[in-house]
C-alpha cells in the first residue's frame, strides 16, 4: 500500500531515524489513523523517540517514519535545490548533498523494513487507517496545501491508466479520482505488501549508491562493488516476499476493509481491481522475475537485438544472455567506468542460452503492453503489485 513505503511521490529517492527511546508506544487502541488529530497525536509519541512494545504499536511507527521520511525527501528536493541554486553551488559540493540525502533514506528505510519484518499479526488485525485524513506540510513550508492534504489518498479503484502529473490543488480533481473515505483495517498480507516495497526501495537506492558519475558525467564509476551484493539480496529478498504476500491474500477468508483483496473479498480499496486471471498473471510475473534476478533464465542483450532492449546490444556476443546474478554477485573491480555510449561489462556476466538458461520472456512482455493500448495500464498494475 503507498500508506507504509515512501514509493509514490518520491521514486526518485525513497523511513526515519533509529529507535533509541526509552518511551513505550501507547496502546494500540490510542493509535488512531482514521482522523487527522488521531494521526498527529500518534506521530508525536513516535517522534518523541517512543519505543514500539507490541505489533500495532510497530505499525504506527512504520506509518509515521514513512510519511515523515516523505516530507523530509520533499523538502529537501524543494527547498535545497532552491538553496543550492541560490549559493551556486559547484558541481562538485551538490553531488556531496545528494549522496547525503541518498545515504539517509537508505538508513531509514532499513530502520522501517526491520521494524515490518518483526510484525506476526497471523489472524487478527491491526489498526484501521484513512490515509486521506493524514494532512502534513509536506514541503515544510509552513502551510498545508490542498495537494498535501490529500498526499496519502488512494486513487479511486478502477482501470484508468497510469499518469504521472504535477500535484493539484483543485478540490473537484480529488473528489473526482480519488476515495476519499477509503479505510483499511491492516493485516498481515498489508505488512507483507509493504515489507516487499521496502526491500525494492532500499535495494534500488543501494544500487545506485554503488556508482559515481564520471568527472566530466558522460559515465558512471563502480566506486563500492560490495553495494551490489547487498542491492541483489535486498531486492532478490523482495520478491519472495512479494509472493508469500499474494498467497497471503488468496489464503485470506474475511471482508473487512481490505487493502487488497482477493476475488472473492468485495471491500477492497485496492486501485487496480485483481480477478482470478489478475492474481495468475501476478504470480508468474514474480516467478520470472526471480528466475531472472537469480540467474535461471537471461536478458536477451546480444549484438544486433531489437526491441526495448536494443540499446544494450553490444553487451553480450551472440548465442549469449546477460546474467544478471553474477552481475550483481561478481562485480568487476572497482574503479571500473562505464561509459554511457559504449557500455561493455565484463564477459563473465554474459552466459551462453541452452536449456538450463533460456531466455527470460520478461523483455518481450513489457514491449507488447508498450506497444499496446493497455500499456500505461500494465505500468500501473506493476506498480501497485510491486
Amino acid at each position: 500500500m503507498r500508506l507504509f513505503p515512501v514509493a509514490r511521490r518520491a521514486a526518485v529517492l525513497a523511513a526515519v531515524l533509529s529507535l533509541g527511546g526509552a518511551m513505550a508506544l501507547p496502546a494500540a487502541a490510542a493509535a488512531d489513523f482514521t482522523t487527522t488529530g488521531g494521526y498527529a497525536a500518534a506521530c508525536a509519541e513516535v517522534a518523541r523517540g517512543a519505543v514500539p512494545s507490541d505489533d500495532d504499536a510497530r505499525v504506527a511507527a512504520v506509518i509515521c517514519r514513512d510519511t515523515a521520511l516523505v516530507s523530509q525527501i520533499v523538502t529537501w528536493a524543494s527547498q535545497g535545490m532552491k538553496r543550492m541554486d541560490k549559493q551556486d553551488m559547484p558541481k562538485d559540493a551538490i553531488m556531496v548533498e545528494v549522496r547525503k540525502e541518498i545515504d539517509y533514506v537508505i538508513a531509514e528505510l532499513g530502520t522501517t523494513r526491520k521494524l515490518l519484518a518483526q510484525i506476526k499479526l497471523g489472524k487478527r488485525t491491526s489498526l484501521r487507517l484513512a490515509p486521506a485524513r493524514w494532512e502534513r506540510d509536506i514541503d515544510g513550508d509552513g502551510t498545508v496545501q490542498l495537494w498535501e492534504k490529500y498526499l496519502f489518498a488512494l486513487p479511486k479503484r478502477g482501470q484508468q491508466g497510469f499518469r504521472m502529473t504535477a500535484p493539484s490543488n483543485e478540490q473537484a480533481y480529488y473528489d473526482s479520482q480519488y476515495n476519499l473515505g477509503a479505510v483499511i483495517r491492516v493485516d498481515q498480507s498489508d505488512i507483507l505488501w509493504s515489507l516487499a516495497y521496502h526491500h525494492f526501495i532500499e535495494g534500488m537506492l543501494t544500487n545506485l549508491r554503488a556508482f559515481e558519475l564520471t568527472d566530466k558525467f558522460d559515465g558512471l564509476i563502480l566506486a563500492r562493488p560490495e553495494l551490489l551484493k547487498a542491492a541483489h539480496k535486498l531486492i532478490g529478498n523482495g520478491f519472495v516476499i512479494s509472493g508469500k504476500m499474494r498467497q497471503e491474500v488468496l489464503d485470506e477468508t474475511d471482508d473487512d476493509e481490505e487493502w487488497i483483496g482477493n476475488p472473492k473479498q468485495a471491500g477492497s480499496v485496492f486501485p487496480v481491481p485483481l480477478d482470478a486471471a489478475g492474481f495468475a498473471s501476478w504470480g508468474m510475473m514474480v516467478k520470472e522475475m526471480s528466475a531472472l534476478w537469480q540467474g535461471r533464465t537471461l536478458l536477451p542483450a546480444t549484438r544486433g537485438g531489437r526491441g526495448m532492449l536494443a540499446v544494450m546490444a553490444p553487451l553480450c556476443p551472440e548465442g549469449s544472455g546477460l546474467n544478471v546474478a553474477k552481475l550483481y554477485l561478481h562485480p568487476p573491480a572497482a574503479a571500473t567506468v562505464y561509459s554511457f555510449r559504449n557500455t561493455k561489462l565484463p564477459a563473465g556476466s554474459c552466459q551462453r542460452i541452452d536449456k538450463g538458461h533460456p531466455l527470460s520472456p520478461l523483455p518481450q512482455m513489457a514491449e507488447q503492453a508498450a506497444t499496446t493500448d493497455t500499456g500505461m495500464g500494465f505500468l500501473r498494475y506493476l506498480y501497485w503489485t510491486n
